[in-house]
């Protein structure tokens, strides 16, 4: 039982964006996926809310500086974790929201001002 209640729980899932080429770009500096069946599945939320993977090899971020978004960053049991952990992160840069929370199904107006 305890094994079929663990196989259904979703977990949430953070996204982080380098600042590569000294900015950030939108959707967000954080994509935190949550009700993510798994971390494939959450990836492919995340891609989908327009994160990108590979983007020095695309000829998109910046070669020195490195790719612009990283593969899964943290896992939380929380969206109020992931959220707390997207603000420790927050440098100054106010342009791009802090971070938005995606599902399956949409995005959610949450950002950090």
């Amino acid at each position: 039982m305890q094994e079929a209640m663990k196989a259904n729980k979703k977990m949430i899932y953070s996204f982080r964006q380098n600042n590569s080429g000294g900015y950030y770009i939108e959707p967000a500096k954080h994509i935190i996926v949550k009700d993510a069946k798994d971390s494939e599945h959450a990836t492919e939320i995340a891609l989908k809310a327009g994160m990108y993977l590979g983007g020095v090899a695309a000829g998109t971020d910046c070669s020195c500086c490195g790719d612009r978004w990283y593969g899964i960053d943290s896992e939380f049991n929380t969206v109020d974790e992931a959220i707390a952990e997207a603000k420790e992160f927050d440098f100054g840069s106010h342009e791009v929201p802090q971070y938005i929370i995606v599902d399956d199904l949409d995005i959610e107006d949450t950002v950090l001002e």
